[in-house]
């Protein structure tokens, strides 16, 4: 699922003499020239050079991603701490994060989300502090589909989107974090599609649309596997395109979970309004429109005027 072989890191998460060998590039037009070796260490001086001449953004090698990440990661409380950046920035941060740490997870074997289930509850706390709303941290993540692949960002804004609707009626800490998971792996099954099949800007042929449907259960059966993740998370991953009415697959359910309900709701709002190779994101009005409207019968009102309502 690849996101290339260069991917774009935040300068302020770089903290002077503190930072691991690895390389960083800086971008001019569409080439990449290297800044710093892994063996030079990154200084004070450095970094003020960089905010000097107003750059914002560093370039690190697909290879070194997960150092980075583990990185940003140790030090994130005191990053998202630190008033000295803007809300937006720290946002932002935060965001990245997450969507790193999804591609990272995505693009390697299954067996490593056994090793790093810990990283990602720790991410799913910082999503779910008061410090961000649910309306900030959408629009940042939004302003990330250009530098990511659309799927990792998809499972991040899935999962915050979930763990809000869901916090509003209930607080319960250990469902909450098992519905982030749900969210964060919801389309796992989709490392098992074809690349070409996911990023077809034209109308999927009936072969392909089958394909597609089944990542849901590939992803679930994966992660199942693994022995990690409990019956709600698992659930979320199986049943995120069930509909209200039974014409859902892949199990076509007419009895489905309050954490199902939730998933398919932030799904395909997610899905609507953010920008895709074959369409311009849809407004906030619309997408709703088209869920209460055009797929009536998709969603459990209940929860679909739960989530409108907190989109206000």
């Amino acid at each position: 699922m690849g996101g290339g072989l260069y991917n774009q890191i935040i300068l302020e998460t770089l903290i002077p003499e503190s930072l691991p060998g690895v390389s960083l590039f800086m971008k001019h037009g569409t080439n990449y020239t290297l800044y710093k070796g892994p063996d030079l260490p990154f200084t004070e001086r450095d970094k003020q050079r960089l905010v000097n001449g107003q750059i914002e953004y560093l370039f690190v090698f697909s290879s070194d991603l997960s150092d980075y990440n583990l990185y940003v990661e140790s030090n994130l409380s005191e990053l998202l701490e630190n008033e000295d950046f803007s809300l937006g920035k720290r946002q932002e941060i935060l965001c990245q994060a997450s969507v790193s740490y999804v591609q990272e997870i995505f693009d390697a074997p299954a067996m490593n989300i056994k090793s790093n289930l810990d990283r990602c509850k720790s991410l799913i706390k910082h999503i779910l502090s008061d410090h961000f709303s649910p309306h900030q941290l959408m629009s940042t993540l939004g302003s990330l589909v250009s530098h990511n692949s659309y799927t990792y960002v998809h499972s991040v804004q899935v999962s915050s989107y979930m763990t809000a609707l869901y916090k509003l009626r209930n607080t319960e800490d250990e469902i909450l974090m098992d519905v982030g998971i749900g969210g964060i792996f919801h389309d796992y099954g989709k490392v098992y599609v074809p690349q070409m099949i996911l990023d077809k800007p034209d109308k999927l042929t009936s072969s392909e649309f089958e394909e597609i449907k089944g990542h849901p259960k590939l992803g679930h059966d994966a992660l199942d596997q693994l022995g990690i993740l409990n019956p709600i998370a698992l659930d979320i991953v199986r049943h995120h395109h069930e509909k209200f009415n039974g014409t859902g697959y892949p199990d076509g359910l007419t009895e489905i979970s309050r954490y199902a309900k939730i998933a398919s709701i932030a799904d395909v709002y997610s899905a609507l309004t953010t920008n895709r190779s074959y369409r311009q994101a849809l407004t906030k009005e619309v997408a709703l429109d088209i869920m209460s409207d055009q797929m009536k019968g998709s969603f459990d009102t209940y929860y679909l005027s739960m989530f409108s309502a907190m989109l206000e």
